[in-house]
């Protein structure tokens, strides 16, 4: 995505560094609405009286109203629609929250893979892999030639052409194979100098291989074991200053958009820290996002990217607003709030808003139901993003609470879910799995908030009688939800124990909740519900001194890039 130059102005401006602001004011929302959709201009005006946001920052958008746009309709519409009003009467400057009332688009499409710029990457990507399996070859050979054994038992056996699309597996095992069998024949030579050359022959070939993250890697034990003079321990440091950078520099290549000219930067970024194994592996993740194409996303998490001039379409990008990403000295382009009012009918939509901001009045009551599955925990064998991480995060949030507040907190640690009847006087929840099937075990408070982890539940959001969570709790009575508009995988979702603790310190509105604690934009998350509310103002029940240790201390796991993910 490339932002036309006349608007380079407008990016400068908008252009700031990572900082805490104040809680989000009325004047600082700007309200979207399709010009041709009389309903949704209803809604926007119910939403501007009953806040108080300027008449002047409602913004009508061209086009159909509709519940998806493609990608090319999106780009050439709806954003220089958005930008073109945001940069008329200093309104950039000011507004930091979106508000897309109805039936502004919920989904952008996917990227045209068939496209001439797109047969150029495969084709790039294509021949650098052959010509990286062919220097995989030449290393082979290089080791078989380390301390050649005399007798003709004891010769390396003959290989096989490496085809240009051999696994990588495949590959990294030839490759470790013939690493052990070098470092075994040099063991025993006889001289040291011998040996010293064979060393230093077996340490050229890792590095070519496996780049200064391998060598570091593979030296690490040993390095641990004896002490290091003051040349080794500079040579050391070095390496490791050198990883750093080049690891920073792949990662902001990493946010571009894909073209033959950033495949070329990046793989000589990834072949200097990973060798020629990490660049062919770099090559096979290329290769299968362009073939997963997972370029489309909810239109509200899209128009959270609208300052920046360009980025990655493949996958998502990192939330900058995440308290993941809290760094002063950090400069990223402007990251916009948003947050979307819908719900069945129109006047369920405009209840969203009046329930917010008659329980802001009173505060937030009733009790938390918390639905875990009992599924195990390791955080040494679980990554980032596991059924077992976001399960231990439900029974986390329970053990919080129920130390430090007065809150009546519900936890069910089994595999099935709360049946019909099961949750009377539901202030907040949070549960899973049930995929696209909405259980009515609720009696929602009015004000409720609460989320459903599952993978297509904000599908559809105007549906009347539609059972995906999303569509079927805002039909039911809750004031505020979140969830996916296609398959986000796990890792998309607030950690059940970042999103609630923070909302129930009352020190934040809803959608600065969730943009605290949602890790990825341009992707699949949307927000309902007013982005002003904030249910626990008047009556915090948790401190922020009780918030997770991750969230106060900056100790957070870092954000993936989009080659990590499933």
């Amino acid at each position: 995505m490339r932002l036309p130059l006349i608007l380079s102005s407008f990016v400068v401006l908008t252009f700031v560094a990572a900082e805490a602001r104040g809680e989000l004011k009325p004047d600082e929302i700007a309200i979207l609405a399709m010009a041709e959709s009389p309903e949704g201009r209803e809604l926007a005006g119910h939403y501007a009286k009953a806040r108080g946001v300027p008449e002047s920052q409602i913004c009508l958008l061209p086009g159909k109203p509709a519940d998806s746009i493609g990608r090319l309709d999106f780009e050439e519409s709806v954003l220089p629609a958005v930008r073109s009003w945001l940069a008329e009467e200093g309104r950039q400057g000011r507004i930091r929250c979106l508000v897309t009332c109805w039936d502004v688009p919920l989904r952008v499409g996917k990227v045209d893979v068939g496209s001439h710029e797109t047969a150029m990457r495969i084709d790039f990507l294509r021949r650098a892999r052959g010509k990286l399996v062919e220097q995989a070859g030449e290393l082979l050979s290089k080791l078989d030639q380390v301390a050649p054994a005399e007798g003709i038992m004891d010769q390396p056996p003959e290989r096989p052409e490496l085809k240009p699309d051999v696994p990588f597996a495949d590959l990294a095992r030839q490759i470790d194979a013939a690493l052990k069998a070098a470092h075994g024949r040099a063991q025993g030579l006889s001289s040291d100098a011998e040996k010293r050359q064979a060393g230093q022959a077996i340490e050229q070939v890792l590095v070519a291989a496996t780049g200064i993250g391998g060598l570091l890697r593979f030296a690490g034990p040993a390095l641990e074991k004896r002490e290091l003079d003051a040349a080794q321990a500079e040579r050391i440091g070095t390496l490791k200053g050198r990883l750093v950078g080049l690891t920073e520099g792949a990662r902001a290549i990493a946010q571009l958009p894909e073209s033959v000219a950033r495949d070329t930067q990046a793989l000589g970024l990834v072949a200097r820290l990973g060798g020629v194994m990490g660049a062919v592996r770099w090559i096979d993740e290329q290769q299968e996002l362009l073939t997963k194409n997972e370029t489309h996303a909810s239109l509200d998490s899209e128009l959270s990217m609208l300052d920046w001039p360009e980025y990655s379409l493949f996958r998502w990008q990192a939330n900058t607003l995440s308290y993941r990403l809290d760094r002063p000295e950090a400069q990223y382009p402007r990251t916009l709030m948003v947050a979307r009012l819908a719900a069945p009918t129109v006047d369920r939509a405009k209840d969203l808003v009046d329930q917010a901001i008659a329980t802001e009045k009173t505060g937030l009551t009733g009790k938390f139901y918390i639905d875990a599955r009992g599924i195990a925990y390791d955080s040494e064998k679980n990554k980032p993003g596991s059924y077992g991480q976001y399960d231990q995060s439900l029974r986390d949030l329970a053990e919080r609470l129920k130390a430090h507040t007065k809150l009546e907190v519900l936890l069910d640690n089994e595999a099935p879910l709360f049946k019909p009847g099961d949750c009377p006087d539901a202030a907040l929840y949070c549960g899973w799995y049930s995929l696209a099937k909405y259980i009515d075990a609720f009696d929602w408070a009015k004000g409720a908030v609460g989320y459903h982890i599952a993978s297509s539940e904000a599908t559809s959001l105007r549906t009347p009688g539609a059972k995906v969570w999303c569509n079927a709790m805002l039909e039911d009575g809750i004031t505020a939800t979140l969830g996916p508009v296609h398959e986000p995988y796990l890792a998309a979702f607030p950690l059940p124990d970042d999103f609630f603790p923070l909302l129930l310190t009352g020190k934040y509105t809803l959608v600065e909740v969730y943009y605290r604690t949602k890790p990825f934009n341009s992707w699949a998350m949307v927000l309902v519900g007013d982005p002003l509310y904030n249910p626990f103002k008047k009556n915090p029940p948790l401190s922020e001194e009780n918030l997770p240790d991750r969230m106060r201390s900056g100790a957070a796991e870092p954000l993936p890039l989009p080659e990590e993910g499933p």
